[in-house]
C-alpha cells in the first residue's frame, strides 16, 4: 500500500508541474523562463538529477542553445555552435526517438567534444527525448542528466517525456508568435511599399524597395532583379544587393546559366535547396561564383505581365540550405507581381515618350520639307512677276513650279497612305502584271534624280518577264521609294543597282547602293514608324522618315517581305523584296482599255476657293470644254437647272450648304437624277468616299486632281441623255 501511495503522490506531483508549466507557458512568459523553469519542475520530481533542453539550429547541423537552472551560464555558452554529427544526441535529433546513453565516458564513438563537455560538467549517463515544432519537425531534445553511469528508471522516463512535451508547447507557441510578428510586419511592409509604387518615380531606386522587401521577407540580404529583353532574349542584372562585384559582372548580361534562366523558361517559380545539386552547372564558373558568394540556396520567381510575358525576375539567395520558408512564398508572390507592374508601367510610359518624341521629330520634318517647296514656289512666282519678258526666266520658273507641286503632292500622298494603312483602310488594286513594267516605272520616275546627281545606274533582270498579282501602282511605289532612298543616301557619282532574279516560287528585287550605310543597331528599326537614321545626307537631302514604313506595310500586303542590309556607315546599302509569283491559275487575260475621241464639255465647277477654281476654269477651257463657275451649294443648285451641264465638279466643304447637300437636292430633281456629278474634295480617306457615294455623287476625286487623268475621264466617260 505505501509504493502504492507512493506512485500516486509522483503522478499527482507530475499532474501539478504539468499544470503549474502549461500556466506559465499561457501567460505569455519568455522561452528561456518558461525552458529554465521546466528543468527546475523535473529535479523536484527527480530529486539529486539534472535537467537541460537543447535546441538545434533550422538545418539541424549544429546547436543553436541551451537552457538549464541546474548547469552554469558557461554550459549553455559551449553548447552553442557545437556540430550535431556525431554528437551523442544525434539520434534524437535526425530519427525523432528517445536516446539512452548509460555510460558517457566509454561512449568513444561520439564526438570527443561533446563527450569532454559532458565529463566536465560531471554527466555520466542521460536519457534525452526529442521535442518537436510545427509540422512535427525536430527542433531540439529534453535530456536528463545523471552524475553516474546507469540505465534510466521508468519513472525518469516518464518525466523526461513530460519535459520533451512541454518543451514542444513552447517552442511552437514562439514560433507562432513570431509568425504572426513577420506576417504584421510583411504586411506592413507591403502596405508602405505599395502606397510609394503607386506614385512617379525612377524605376531602379523603387526595383530596390522591392528587392529589399522581399530579401528581408524571405530571411536573407541577398537578392538580385533582372529584366528581360525580348529582342535579345537575354536576362539583364538591373539591382542587386548582398552580392559580389565579380558575381554581379559574371551574371550582369545573362543569367540564364543559372538556375533562373529555367525558370523563365518556364515560367513558373523555382526553388533550388541546395546548390550542389545543381548538376547542369557541375564544373562552370556559375557555380564557382555561386558557391564563392556563400549561396547555399536560391529562390527565382518569374515577373509576368498582364499578358502572359516573360518581364524579369526576382531572384533571392540564401546563406543556408532549403531556401526560404514556405510562408514567405506567398509575400515573395505579392512582390513580383508589384515588380512586374511596376516594369510593365516603365516600359509603356518609355514606349509613349519614345513615340512622342518621334512624333515632334516627325512635326520638326515635316514643318522643314513644306517650308522647301513653299519657298521655291514663292520664288518662282515672283520671278514670273519679274520676267515676263523673259521666256527662257519664266520657263524655268513654270519647270521648277511645276517639281516643287509635284513633291508636296507626293509628301500629302505619303502622309494619307501612312494614315490609311494605320487604320487598316488602305486598299489594293489588284492586277496581273509583269515584273518589268513596275520596276521601269518606277525607274522612270527615279531617273532625273538619278541622272542630277551623276549616279551610274546597273539593271539587271533576269525576272523581268515574271508575273505578279499587284497594285502595278503600289509595287512601283515600293521600288521607287528604295531607288529614291538609294539615290538620297549616296554621294554623286556613286553606283545604284538594281537587280531582279526568281527564288523558288518569289521573285527577288534587290536595289543596292555604295551610299552612307545604316548603323547595325538601326537596322531593326528602319522601317518603323517615324523612325529615320540619323545620317548628315539623309538630313541634307530631306525626308519624313516614313518611306521606308509605307514600303514594309505595301510589300507585305502583296504577301512579300522586304529586309535591309548595310556593313555600317559609309558601306553601302542592300534592300532586299520578295514577292510570290503568280500561279497560272491566277493569270488572267487582262482587258483593253479604249481611249475614246476628245470631246467638249459642258461642265459646272463648284468651289468657294477662287484660286484653285479659277485656274481650273482656264485649264478646261484651254482643252476645248464650257465651263461655269459657281461659289457655294445654293447658286450651284440654281446654275445646274439652267445650263443643265453633262458634268458637275463640286467641292464638299461649302459655305452655307455642303456639297453633299447641294448633290442629294439635285438628284431630288427630275432634270438632276441622269446627270454626272463629281466630288473633288481635300478628305480623300475611305470613309470619305463613301459619304459621297451616299450623298448621290457618281465618283469621289481628291485633291489636287491630276489634269491628264481629269481629261481622259471627260474623253472616255459615257454620259447619260439629258432631258429637258
Amino acid at each position: 500500500m505505501k509504493q502504492v501511495s507512493s506512485k500516486f503522490e509522483s503522478f499527482t506531483a507530475l499532474d501539478e508541474e504539468h499544470r503549474q508549466a502549461l500556466l506559465l507557458v499561457a501567460s505569455g512568459a519568455s522561452l528561456k523562463t518558461c525552458l529554465n523553469a521546466l528543468t527546475l519542475a523535473a529535479g523536484r520530481l527527480i530529486p539529486g538529477t539534472r535537467a537541460c533542453v537543447l535546441l538545434a539550429n533550422a538545418e539541424l547541423t549544429a546547436m543553436d542553445d541551451g537552457y538549464s537552472s541546474h548547469f552554469p551560464a558557461g554550459f549553455a555558452a559551449a553548447i552553442r555552435g557545437l556540430p550535431i554529427g556525431e554528437a551523442f544526441i544525434a539520434t534524437a535529433v535526425h530519427e525523432g526517438r528517445p536516446v539512452v546513453c548509460a555510460d558517457v565516458e566509454g561512449a568513444l564513438e561520439w564526438d570527443r567534444s561533446w563527450r569532454a563537455l559532458c565529463l566536465e560538467n560531471d554527466i555520466r549517463a542521460y536519457y534525452a527525448h526529442p521535442t518537436f515544432g510545427p509540422g512535427g519537425k525536430t527542433v531540439g531534445f529534453f535530456c536528463l542528466c545523471f552524475s553516474e553511469a546507469r540505465e534510466p528508471t521508468a519513472w525518469e522516463q516518464r518525466v523526461t517525456e513530460f519535459g520533451a512535451l512541454v518543451t514542444s508547447i513552447v517552442v511552437e507557441r514562439d514560433g507562432a508568435a513570431a509568425h504572426l510578428r513577420n506576417e504584421v510586419r510583411a504586411l506592413a511592409r507591403l502596405q508602405e511599399l505599395s502606397a510609394e509604387l503607386v506614385g512617379p518615380g525612377e524605376l531602379e531606386p523603387l526595383l530596390k524597395k522591392i528587392l529589399a522587401a522581399a530579401a528581408d521577407i524571405s530571411g536573407t540580404d541577398k537578392g538580385n532583379i533582372q529584366i528581360f529583353d525580348p529582342t535579345k532574349k537575354t536576362l539583364r542584372i538591373a539591382v542587386h544587393q548582398g552580392l559580389s562585384a565579380r558575381f554581379v559582372e559574371h551574371f550582369a548580361q545573362d543569367g540564364w546559366e543559372a538556375s533562373c534562366g529555367k525558370a523563365a523558361k518556364q515560367a513558373r517559380r523555382l526553388v533550388v535547396e541546395d546548390v550542389d545539386q545543381l548538376i547542369e552547372l557541375k564544373g562552370t564558373l556559375g557555380l564557382e561564383m555561386i558557391q564563392g558568394d556563400d549561396i547555399r540556396s536560391i529562390q527565382c520567381t518569374p515577373l509576368i505581365s498582364r499578358s502572359g510575358q516573360l518581364l524579369g525576375m526576382l531572384n533571392n539567395h540564401y546563406r543556408q540550405r532549403g531556401g526560404p520558408p514556405a510562408d514567405a512564398l506567398r509575400y515573395i508572390d505579392l512582390l513580383a507581381r508589384q515588380a512586374a507592374e511596376l516594369i510593365e508601367r516603365h516600359l509603356a510610359e518609355s514606349e509613349l515618350i519614345q513615340e512622342r518624341k518621334h512624333k515632334d521629330e516627325f512635326l520638326a520634318v515635316l514643318a522643314h520639307e513644306l517650308r522647301n517647296p513653299l519657298a521655291a514656289l514663292h520664288n518662282m512666282v515672283e520671278i514670273q512677276k519679274r520676267a515676263e519678258r523673259d521666256s527662257g526666266a519664266t520657263k524655268r520658273a513654270r519647270e521648277g513650279m511645276e517639281r516643287q507641286l509635284k513633291h508636296l503632292v507626293r509628301l500629302v500622298d505619303d502622309l494619307l497612305d501612312v494614315n490609311r494603312i494605320n487604320r487598316g483602310k488602305m486598299e489594293l488594286r489588284i492586277e496581273t502584271l509583269t515584273l518589268d513594267k513596275v520596276l521601269q516605272q518606277a525607274v522612270e520616275s527615279c531617273r532625273p534624280t538619278i541622272e542630277r546627281l551623276g549616279h551610274r545606274l546597273r539593271i539587271e533582270q533576269s525576272a523581268a518577264a515574271t508575273i505578279l498579282l499587284g497594285d502595278s501602282v503600289r509595287l512601283a511605289q515600293v521600288f521607287s521609294n528604295l531607288l529614291s532612298n538609294a539615290a538620297k543616301y549616296t554621294p554623286p557619282g556613286g553606283d545604284i543597282e538594281l537587280i531582279a532574279c526568281t527564288q523558288d516560287n518569289n521573285v527577288e528585287v534587290t536595289v543596292r547602293d555604295n551610299g552612307s550605310g545604316i548603323p547595325p543597331d538601326q537596322l531593326d528599326n528602319i522601317f518603323e514608324m517615324f523612325t529615320q537614321v540619323d545620317r548628315t545626307l539623309e538630313r541634307a537631302q530631306g525626308g519624313l522618315g516614313i518611306g521606308l514604313m509605307l514600303v514594309k506595310q505595301l510589300v507585305e500586303m502583296h504577301g512579300g517581305s522586304v529586309q535591309a542590309y548595310s556593313g555600317g556607315l559609309g558601306k553601302g546599302s542592300s534592300f532586299v523584296v520578295r514577292l510570290p509569283v503568280a500561279a497560272p491559275q491566277d493569270t488572267p487575260v487582262p482587258e483593253c482599255k479604249v481611249t475614246g475621241p476628245s470631246v467638249s464639255r459642258r461642265i459646272l465647277l463648284v468651289d468657294d476657293n477662287r484660286d484653285a477654281v479659277e485656274s481650273l476654269v482656264v485649264l478646261l477651257e484651254m482643252e476645248g470644254h464650257q465651263v461655269r463657275l459657281a461659289y457655294d451649294g445654293a447658286r450651284a443648285i440654281e446654275l445646274a437647272e439652267e445650263m443643265r451641264p453633262e458634268v458637275i465638279l463640286m467641292d464638299i466643304g461649302l459655305p452655307g450648304m455642303s456639297g453633299h447637300e447641294a448633290c442629294r437636292r439635285i438628284r431630288q430633281q427630275e432634270w438632276g437624277r441622269q446627270m454626272t456629278i463629281l466630288a473633288f474634295s481635300g478628305w480623300g480617306q475611305t470613309e470619305d468616299r463613301q459619304a459621297s457615294l451616299e450623298a448621290g455623287f457618281d465618283t469621289h476625286l481628291a485633291k489636287p486632281i491630276d489634269l491628264d487623268s481629269l481629261l481622259e475621264f471627260l474623253s472616255n466617260v459615257e454620259f447619260r441623255s439629258h432631258s429637258g
